[in-house]
């Protein structure tokens, strides 16, 4: 809850700066998610949250290294005492101190530009397949109320309607491009699996139908909990133009 209330805020602060996300509508159908809007703030806030992660991880993290040279210092000192090994210990202070600061900086720096890429690429994509593949097929729909002016709320989210959309055409291609990477992989090991037409066909195909099955009752969980949820505590409640 607490997790999905900042990204909320975050999102209502990145868009009071930008444009939002203006999905296209058509009696509660969304026919058309805008790919660069979507992309960048979904992207922006999975960054953000990367950034939190990192600075936690390295405020967890790095603090241990100083207790690890304590340690070796400990043990480099006695041993000195008994034979020469001058030096050593500072060389291990060195070494050990360099690599924390380049683990923090890592955490707090690499993860959330390693976040934000990804972000870019998934979720560029999920838009795309959504725009050129589901809408083919079926259409996501939202139980969609006004409340006030431009304030609705989602009142419900139709079960099949709401998963069978994203898990069906989206994920279903995801899956299918990890088959094609599961197959690019083994050929660069060398298995002799490749090459065999029926094989090759049956990894992007199983990929397919287990990404589909899976997300299909991930989402469809997510509908139910929200239908059960959303008439005791409220739906979201959306600003649409």
């Amino acid at each position: 809850m607490a997790v999905s209330f900042f990204s909320g805020l975050l999102y209502n602060r990145i868009t009071s700066r930008l444009c939002g996300i203006k999905l296209g509508l058509d009696n509660n159908e969304i026919t058309q998610i805008p790919v660069k809007p979507f992309t960048l703030i979904i992207a922006s806030i999975e960054a953000i949250w990367a950034f939190i992660i990192g600075l936690f991880l390295a405020a967890a993290i790095v603090p241990f290294t100083d207790i690890i040279i304590r340690l070796i210092n400990f043990t480099a000192s006695a041993i000195e005492r008994s034979i020469d090994i001058s030096g050593t210990t500072l060389l291990i202070n060195t070494v050990l101190g360099t690599n924390g600061i380049m683990l923090a900086l890592i955490l707090i720096i690499g993860l959330p530009i390693v976040v934000f890429v990804y972000g870019i690429v998934s979720n560029g994509l999920f838009a795309v397949f959504y725009n050129y593949i589901a809408t083919k097929f079926i259409k996501m729909q939202l139980d969609i109320g006004v409340i006030s002016g431009n304030l609705h709320e989602i009142k419900s989210l139709p079960v099949v309607a709401a998963a069978a959309p994203l898990s069906g055409a989206v994920f279903a291609a995801f899956g299918v491009i990890m088959g094609l990477i599961t197959l690019l992989s083994l050929a660069v090991t060398g298995n002799p699996s490749v090459g065999n037409i029926i094989n090759d066909i049956t990894i992007i195909v199983l990929n397919g139908i287990s990404y589909f099955l899976g997300y299909f009752l991930i989402f469809a969980l997510i509908a139910v909990i929200y239908n059960f949820l959303a008439p005791k505590v409220g739906g979201i409640k959306l600003y649409l133009e």
